[in-house]
């Protein structure tokens, strides 16, 4: 079997076309091309193709996810369309994915909860519990950690407060504050306890 051509792709410029005898053949990463040093008119065997399409991508793959894990924690569904928009192949995808969670590299429940333990500072229940569903996290382990996003109480008037810095205490500033409270995930009626407190007589 004869490469006869290697053609970057269109819509990724770090991914190549690889054609087996003027037939495509598979995608790989250009990184993997230029590693093992493919060149059109090489001769290749079938094994050294599946070392290529697998072995070689997997490394890759892993390797281009602990760097973009590195800068932060990420989630299962996180890693997935990352790798995803980089075109790696859904069995690639799933065994990096395997890798990192043997390695405890990733974990949604950690990541949940770390998420929230942080979040709850500045932001409202609803709010947290939106982004952990965007981000791919499941009911099931939201659930787990719940509790501790009961207390809106606790950090709504800390919020309140910093935005509040400054400013007059008269209605339009009121309206505002209820707006950006609300963006926050605060809910309806604790939102509207603090601002009694704030807004008194108002």
């Amino acid at each position: 079997m004869k490469i006869t051509k290697i053609e970057v792709q269109k819509k990724n410029k770090n991914r190549v076309n690889l054609f087996i005898d003027n037939q495509f053949y598979c995608g790989l990463s250009l990184e993997t091309i230029l590693k093992n040093r493919i060149k059109e008119g090489q001769d290749i065997s079938l094994s050294q193709l599946e070392y290529l399409q697998i072995n070689t991508e997997r490394e890759v793959a892993l390797s281009k996810t602990i760097s973009y894990l590195s800068k932060s924690q990420k989630t299962k569904k996180e890693i997935y369309d990352y790798l995803r928009k980089k075109d790696f192949d859904e069995k690639i995808i799933n065994y990096v994915i395997q890798k990192l969670e043997e390695y405890n590299l990733i974990n949604d429940e950690i990541y949940a909860q770390n998420f929230i333990k942080y979040k709850t500072k500045t932001q409202g229940s609803r709010k947290i519990i939106n982004n952990l569903r965007q981000k791919g996290v499941s009911d099931t382990i939201i659930q787990k950690f719940i509790f501790e996003l009961s207390d809106d109480l606790h950090s709504i008037d800390f919020v309140a407060e910093k935005y509040l810095r400054n400013k007059s205490l008269d209605l339009k500033t009121k309206q505002k504050t209820y707006r950006y409270l609300l963006s926050k995930g605060y809910k309806y009626g604790d939102i509207i306890d603090c601002l009694n407190k704030f807004f008194k007589g108002d």
